[in-house]
């Protein structure tokens, strides 16, 4: 079943190149094989392209009868098709080989792919072939070679450059998306016609060719410009269509002078006006591709993309830029950025930052991440990663800011902080961390002179037989409301850690006076001599203090919680004394 749809595929192939090659011989002048534009070759290129190489028989076959059938010995018409099965095969391997497939990335390779490998070097094989075919078999004098080869090259380009086209790029036709589009299409085919039928379909007082036929070049311009590769080609098959006609029916530029010169011309004005189009076409069909894609990244982000001009002005500001900031794209655009976006304390420093960026010799390095604090449209702050960097380009810089906020990220961060500093019952520093805040502080004390620091070491008294008599969990919410109770004796810049089990360290930073430790143990003895209401038992505890000043043990902090601890055991062997000191 699937070689039966193959053969059927090639045969429709060879019909069609049949029909496009009786047409093609209407165009014939220098000799009944040799014509002003060849189809075939452009429709053989393209299904080639499209079907696979695989389809080169229904080409051959297509060739062999359209020749045969024109009045052609068989061994001619044999070797004028493989010319121009060789030709179509050799233009889609090059185009394989070097350009790829076509999509919305390279048209402009693949235009020039269509130019060089399929009008210009594989032309030639077809050329060679056909001339050399009708002169070995005698229906033409080789004396005439040269005309009749530069006639059938210039003729297969053609049919290249203007059917090609339009098969291999119909996926790409104008979209018009709104009524103003479909209009403007329109009116590019009204007045392209109109201008063609004005240049090539009337007859002119002298002969010779005249300059008026390069007034449809602006609208192969347009055509280009706004249509893309598509629209260039389908501008081009038609003006050149009129041309032909026109040239045909003895009307326009090319309908007078010798017969030679005149249809070289016109094959020229054709190779012109379809490789230019082509090419730019495709320059248009990229640039278009490239900022279609930018655009629909740019809507995709997650993060804000945020550009403004030299002048700090916003000229792009994406949708999750307007979800961050509560701005509408149309609020922002035009406006100062460092106004709208940035807290009034940093704006100074932003915009001469923005300033010295923006310099000729800027030597401020670019495209790196930091962190700084944004402003919504309600008026809160949040802190935001940010990368900037400056678009290459010729006139004034423009930067663009890729934006994050990072509030969760920084909840996160606090979070895990927190965890790792702090003990997870009670939410006081860990040991670790208060071994750290405790050596800092030593350090910073001022030691024999006007501030001193303390270490009290906290113990709570037969707190295992609370917890065998009421459990771990009554236990685990004594602990929690001790340490509650601890935080209200002491100064905010003091610090306090649950060391492990029933033991609480407390850092006193600053202190002046001995009297300044005796009031915060006061306090604390004060505390915790109240009872405890906890899961509805009424829990009394009691605690022995130790104490140790930098003044007596030195600056180390583990010579510091080592007498502090041994002040405390000092004061638990001891039932008359409440509070140790070393």
């Amino acid at each position: 079943m699937r070689i039966r749809s193959r053969s059927l595929l090639l045969l429709t192939l060879a019909a069609i190149y049949v029909a496009a090659a009786k047409f093609g011989f209407t165009m014939a002048f220098t000799a009944e094989q040799v014509t002003l534009v060849w189809p075939p070759t452009g429709l053989s290129f393209a299904a080639l392209l499209i079907l696979g190489a695989d389809a080169w028989p229904g080409v051959f076959l297509g060739a062999f009868v359209a020749n045969v059938t024109s009045h052609e010995p068989v061994l001619v018409a044999l070797a004028i098709a493989a010319g121009n099965t060789l030709e179509a095969a050799a233009a889609a391997f090059f185009v394989r080989r070097f350009v790829g497939t076509a999509n919305s990335t390279n048209w402009l390779r693949y235009a020039l792919g269509l130019v060089v490998g399929g009008a210009v070097v594989s032309t030639i094989i077809s050329a060679t072939i056909g001339v050399a075919s009708l002169c070995a078999g005698g229906l033409q004098p080789w004396t005439a070679f040269r005309q009749l080869w530069w006639t059938w090259w210039m003729g297969d380009a053609a049919g290249d450059l203007l059917l090609a086209p339009i098969l291999l790029t119909w996926r790409a036709g104008p979209r018009f998306r709104t009524r103003s589009q479909a209009l403007e299409g329109v009116a590019l085919v009204v007045g392209l016609t109109v201008m063609s039928a004005l240049v090539f379909t009337r007859s002119f007082d002298k002969a010779g060719p005249q300059p008026l036929e390069y007034t449809v070049f602006p609208f192969i311009i347009w055509a280009a410009l706004r249509f893309g590769i598509a629209g260039a080609a389908m501008a081009n098959l038609l003006t050149s269509c009129v041309a032909i006609w026109g040239t045909i029916h003895g009307v326009g530029p090319y309908a007078f002078g010798q017969n030679d010169e005149r249809l070289m011309l016109l094959q020229i004005f054709l190779g012109i006006i379809g490789g230019s189009g082509l090419i730019l076409g495709a320059t248009v069909s990229d640039r278009d591709a490239s900022r279609a894609r930018k655009a629909s990244m740019v809507e995709a982000s997650l993060d804000c993309i945020i550009s403004m001009d030299h002048l700090g002005r916003i000229i792009e500001f994406n949708p999750a830029a307007e979800r961050t900031f509560g701005y509408g794209s149309a609020d922002v655009i035009g406006k100062d950025m460092a106004a709208l976006l940035i807290p009034e304390r940093l704006r100074a420093a932003h915009r001469m930052g923005a300033a010295r960026a923006a310099g000729p010799e800027s030597a401020q390095p670019l495209e790196r991440r930091l962190e700084s604090t944004a402003v919504r449209a309600d008026g809160g702050e949040f802190p935001v990663e940010l990368s900037l960097t400056r678009l290459p380009g010729d006139g004034p810089p423009v930067f663009t800011a890729f934006l994050r906020d990072i509030t969760t990220q920084r909840k996160r961060a606090h979070q895990l902080t927190f965890r790792a500093t702090h003990d997870g019952l009670t939410k006081m520093l860990n040991s670790s961390a208060f071994m750290e805040r405790l050596a800092v502080a030593a350090r910073q004390a001022n030691i024999g002179g006007r501030s001193d620091v303390a270490v009290l070491f906290v113990d709570l008294d037969k707190f295992k037989a609370i917890n065998d008599r009421f459990g771990h969990s009554t236990g685990d919410r004594l602990l929690m409301a001790v340490a509650r109770r601890l935080r209200t004796c002491v100064r905010p810049t003091d610090s306090i850690a649950r060391m492990g089990g029933d033991e609480f360290a407390v850092l006193l930073e600053r202190v002046e006076t001995e009297g300044d430790i005796a009031a915060v143990v006061d306090r604390i003895r004060d505390e915790l001599d109240r009872p405890f209401h906890i899961d509805g038992h009424l829990i009394r505890a009691t605690a022995s203090i130790g104490i140790s000043t930098g003044s007596k043990t030195g600056p180390r902090a583990e010579d510091l919680i080592k007498a502090a601890d041994a002040a405390m055991y000092e004061v638990k062997a001891s039932p008359t004394q409440a509070v140790g000191s070393q």
